[in-house]
């Protein structure tokens, strides 16, 4: 498979004129999206909680979490975001991408709609 990167729109969950345009890798393997805590400072994103992390290393890290407004050609929700320190990726988690009901399409490196699961 191939890795999937695209502009998505990250915008405060109160005044949605507040945004910006972030390059995320996609990534289906993480629970959680990190965008770059200067990106979320601009917006005034409140910072709510700090939560550890598990990272892909087996490397356990303490950032501080809010929730975002996150869009993608006609596909927004609310996620829960990470304040990404410098180092780490800027990435789209599975649940901002399922919030979205929105699913990888890795030949294409692009993103399809695809059914809201409700069990």
């Amino acid at each position: 498979m191939g890795i999937t990167r695209l502009p998505f729109t990250v915008s405060h969950p109160i005044d949605a004129q507040r945004s910006a345009k972030v390059e995320l890798l996609v990534d289906t393997g993480a629970m959680i999206s990190f965008v770059p805590g200067e990106i979320l400072e601009r917006l005034g994103i409140p910072r709510q909680s700090r939560r550890a992390s598990r990272m892909a290393n087996g490397q356990l890290i303490d950032r501080d979490m809010g929730v975002v407004l996150v869009g993608w050609n006609g596909y927004t929700s609310g996620a829960p975001v990470v304040f990404g320190e410098p180092g780490d990726e800027a990435l789209l988690g599975v649940t901002a991408l399922e919030a979205m009901g929105l699913q990888v399409d890795p030949v294409n490196k692009t993103l399809n709609p695809t059914d809201l699961l409700v069990v």
